[in-house]
């Protein structure tokens, strides 16, 4: 009987130096890889649902990225001083043309401006969700987000990942609303 286990044990030992060999020595695919060309691999990273794209490209991107963001921050800010500037030069219009002004006509301005707010709580927004093939749910909940679907994107994808509804988003075209809950954006998408 010792003698049989033993035998075991030595062949067990010889097999697991053979495999040893085989992987270090006989098959390292860094090796492989540095005998292949790029232009061989991109086809192979496209084909798992990557892009690549030159390092002029990326840089060009990052680029316009950052001035895009910065003209609208500059643009947003001059027309919120333009807007300003004119709504003060109507309200010291309306000073000098109106000298008697009665207290019932702000209350009627206050109770329209409420009811213009009502208006735009109430707006119901709808939109088709089209969800492509390797769409994260980041992308998802942004595009969601930008149609007035969702009021916030980061929660909304905390939602998809805590209720794991992120692993079971279906490909194709939804028809979403406003005023539908998560929980309901979150079973049309993943019918």
């Amino acid at each position: 009987m010792k003698h049989s286990v033993r035998s075991f044990s030595v062949g067990l030992f010889i097999a697991g130096v053979i495999m040893l060999i085989g992987i270090y020595f006989l098959d390292n695919p860094e090796k492989q890889a540095e005998g292949t060309a790029v232009e061989d691999l991109i086809p192979l990273v496209e084909n798992e649902g990557y892009r690549v794209i030159t390092e002029e490209e990326y840089i060009s991107l990052s680029v316009n990225d950052g001035t895009t963001e910065t003209a609208e921050t500059n643009t947003s800010e001059d027309t919120s001083e333009a807007s300003d500037s004119e709504n003060k030069a109507a309200e010291n219009e309306l000073n000098e043309n109106e000298e008697d002004t009665s207290d019932e006509e702000p209350d009627n301005e206050k109770e329209d401006t409420s009811e213009d707010d009502d208006n735009k709580q109430n707006d119901v927004y709808n939109y088709t969700l089209t969800i492509e093939s390797g769409m994260p749910s980041s992308s998802i909940s942004d595009a969601l987000a930008e149609n007035n679907i969702i009021d916030d994107a980061e929660e909304f994808n905390q939602y998809l990942q805590d209720e794991e509804y992120s692993l079971k988003v279906q490909l194709g075209s939804f028809d979403l609303s406003s005023d539908m809950s998560f929980y309901e954006i979150a079973e049309a998408i993943t019918k």
